[in-house]
């Protein structure tokens, strides 16, 4: 019978034990499946709790009964992460120049990066960019196992699994705050994806937003979350903007949109 889902090294830093975890399947595979956006909180513009985990792989060693340890990293792999990057993108300066060919730099891109997370940057100084870190962690991998933690840094041993869904602030299942956040924010999802769909609208009209830029969606989620947060709670942006500096009750009031709602303005 085929598997409906992926198994992944993962390493408990608190049992310091290492497992197997299970990709999930549903509405969690779906969410996982978009390249773009599965690493943002369902209800605001943060990192899942998940995905912050999975930025930050470990290396570790296995050793007798299913334990293991962290690997740590010194100082001589990130100098020798340091060489191998500053010697590939030489010869990528040099492949930009023709001398391997038409297509040797879009070559090396394919195997040691990707334009969508370099943000379409093929200039030596961005392939340098995006490559040191990853020549650092091929150097450190070099000495044990990629993994991935199982828990959150400083988690106790009870806590809940990292949550694919929700960021530390929304996961309803971390704290009693969490949870009032979760519910708060949970009434005016629809209200929130419609204001991303209109951002988005408007950022494709005047040519400023981009589809295939993290960094895009990352914007519209923080400015669909602020009018949200308008929505919910109009006074609460009031710190916001008084802190642009003197500014008088209309001012403010337009800001907030009380213009278009109909209220009377005094200058």
């Amino acid at each position: 019978m085929p598997q409906d889902h992926d198994i992944y090294l993962a390493f408990d830093p608190i049992l310091g034990r290492v497992i197997y975890q299970k990709e999930a399947t549903g509405r969690i595979k779906a969410k996982l499946s978009d390249n773009l956006t599965w690493c943002f909180c369902e209800l605001c513009e943060k990192l899942t709790e998940y995905s912050a985990v999975r930025f930050n792989p470990v290396v570790i060693k296995r050793l007798k009964n299913g334990n293991a340890k962290l690997v740590p990293i010194t100082e001589k792999m990130i100098l020798l992460g340091l060489e191998k990057a500053k010697k590939l993108a030489e010869h990528y300066s040099e492949a930009l120049s023709g001398k391997y060919g038409p297509h040797k730099a879009s070559q090396m891109i394919a195997r040691y990066g990707d334009l969508v997370e370099m943000r379409a940057d093929r200039s030596v100084e961005g392939f340098l960019e995006y490559i040191e870190p990853k020549m650092k962690f091929r150097e450190h991998l070099l000495h044990g196992e990629l993994a991935w933690t199982t828990r959150l840094p400083g988690s106790s041993p009870d806590s809940p699994k990292p949550s694919k869904l929700y960021c530390e602030r929304h996961n309803p299942r971390r704290s009693i705050s969490s949870r009032r956040a979760y519910q708060r924010d949970r009434r005016f999802i629809w209200e929130y994806r419609a204001l991303m769909e209109q951002i988005w609208s408007q950022g494709f009209n005047t040519l400023t937003l981009s589809g295939w830029d993290i960094e895009d969606h990352a914007f519209v989620r923080r400015e669909a979350y602020k009018q949200v947060k308008a929505l919910r709670a109009p006074t609460s942006t009031l710190d916001d903007f008084l802190s642009k500096g003197t500014m008088t009750q209309a001012e403010i009031a337009r800001e907030l949109g009380f213009v278009d709602k109909g209220y009377p303005l005094e200058d």
